[in-house]
């Protein structure tokens, strides 16, 4: 039987046979197909640890086959920079690793399979991530963006087929990198709930409009936002001032109707509307410019819509019900715009971590013997968590003022664990229990349901050890008076 029929009739994908498919109707180099062969194989070789580590990915199907398609349909031309040359000085002068042309959906890279797998993964690069239309939008689809192109390249990035080691240096925006894998890990897609998640939503928007505000020299999104500030605390003003207020809203009325009229007498007239068209085209510049009087009719249609929908919220503010919640909402958009800051702050980043462990000690406290799955999940991904880098030094289990929430939350954990019988209860003293187990959270060891554990004890010194399967991976010493506790046990039942 030949090696696609075996692989067929077990049911197993031949990625690499396919890669080479691919690559026979491509016009690259030799040296790019040898690249992009030996990345694959990477992929394929670290894609169970991977998976293993942090729980929340694709599956390794989906993964590999949204790189192949990339590389089908995405990947016209792809050139390796030479050493030597003109364009390597250049890329070691900007310390870049890959270029990238979308537009003629061209790659240019260093010989390197980190390099082309992020390469490969910023041209397929969507913005439109995140659908609510509003000042949040740009910062968000921006921390996703950079959020996915790291979490998409960590698994030849940090693991290598039997071993898991975190290559920071690696990780081009560390603070983008940070908030996505809390959003990821929290709700297991990139999708944050603004209504069923309002802290954790206002905490992550307040983080990415810091970040892009220090971060990209966009004077148009400042000038909104700071446009936005004034707005917001002009309108308060009005709030305070009922029949002023009421008189405004009235007005606004009136202007929104007479705008409304305006584009009902544009659209019934092609006289107007070709007027129309030539006099926007004339103020926007070439790469605004309204293709079409159709597509100009689209535009007007659209108007209209959101004119139709301001009058409608003018008549809401008018009742006494609407018109106090409207104020009260208006005081927290008012106190969140003042909060945003020029930079994101350390503090900032110890609150987002401290809501993942409050949202994870609910999660874990509902956790029933028939989801003891759902459990062994969330052992991984607080372990995962605590190695999520904030800075090039440091990762999340390193914040000092966390040690006690993470406390808490790992007593939790194993007190659950034993419960459902997920973990063996090995000792009758909880502190002990827990000074034992707490290194679980903190060991690189891939698989946590092969760690052995061994203990022995002489002269009031307890010496754990702490195996992968048969190999010793630590151990540590714990001054204890009278201990009872098992020699040696498997942690996972």
């Amino acid at each position: 039987m030949g090696r696609n029929k075996l692989l067929a009739k077990l049911n197993i994908r031949d990625y690499n046979n396919e890669l080479e498919k691919i690559l026979e109707h491509k016009l690259y180099s030799y040296d790019v197909k040898n690249l992009l062969l030996s990345m694959l194989y990477k992929i394929e070789n670290a894609y169970k640890d991977y998976e293993t580590v942090k729980v929340e990915v694709p599956s390794k199907k989906e993964y590999i086959e949204n790189i192949l398609r990339i590389i089908k349909e995405k990947a016209l031309k792809i050139f390796l920079v030479k050493s030597g040359t003109e364009e390597w000085e250049e890329f070691e002068k900007d310390s870049l690793k890959y270029k990238i042309d979308k537009l003629n959906g061209e790659i240019t890279c260093i010989q390197n399979e980190l390099a082309i797998l992020t390469a490969l993964l910023k041209l397929d690069e969507q913005d439109d991530n995140y659908m609510i239309k509003d000042y949040i939008e740009k910062p968000i689809n921006t921390m996703i963006n950079q959020g996915k192109l790291r979490a998409g390249t960590e698994v030849i990035r940090d693991f290598n087929g039997w071993s898991w080691d975190i290559i920071t240096k690696e990780i081009k925006d560390i603070e983008y990198n940070f908030i996505y894998q809390t959003i990821i890990l929290l709700n297991g897609s990139n999708r944050i709930r603004k209504n069923n998640d309002t802290e954790l939503f206002r905490i992550v928007s307040r983080m990415v409009i810091e970040k892009y505000v220090s971060t990209n020299n966009d004077e148009e999104y400042n000038k909104i936002l700071q446009q936005l500030k004034n707005e917001k605390v002009e309108r308060l003003k009005l709030f305070d001032n009922k029949k002023e207020f009421l008189e405004k809203v009235t007005q606004e009325k009136k202007d929104y109707t007479k705008q409304i009229e305006n584009i009902d007498k544009i659209l019934n007239n092609n006289e107007l509307l070709k007027e129309e068209y030539y006099a926007r085209n004339e103020k926007l510049p070439n790469k605004d410019k309204i293709f079409s009087v159709s597509y100009l009719v689209g535009i007007l249609d659209k108007e209209r819509v959101d004119l139709i929908g301001k009058i409608e919220e003018c008549n809401k503010l008018i009742l006494p019900k609407e018109f106090v919640e409207q104020k009260s909402n208006l005081e927290k958009e008012n106190e969140f715009l003042k909060s945003i800051g020029k930079e994101i702050s350390k503090e900032e980043i110890i609150e987002l971590a401290r809501k993942f462990i409050e949202i994870v000690t609910s999660n874990v406290k509902k956790i029933k013997e028939e989801n003891k799955a759902e459990l062994i999940k969330w052992i991984y991904k607080i372990r995962y968590y605590r190695y999520v880098p904030i800075s090039l030094e440091e990762s999340v289990k390193d914040i000092e003022e966390l040690k006690i929430d993470f406390r808490n939350l790992i007593k939790l954990v194993i007190k659950k664990a034993q419960q459902l019988k997920v973990w063996d209860i090995f000792a009758e003293d909880d502190e002990l229990t827990y000074e034992i187990l707490k290194d679980v959270f903190d060991t690189k060891i891939i698989c946590l349901q092969n760690i052995n554990i061994q203990c022995n004890y002489e002269d009031k010194i307890l010496l754990v050890q702490y195996y992968d399967d048969n190999v010793i991976e630590s151990s540590k010493k714990i001054e204890v008076d009278n201990v009872r506790i098992k020699k040696k046990f498997k942690l996972f039942l």
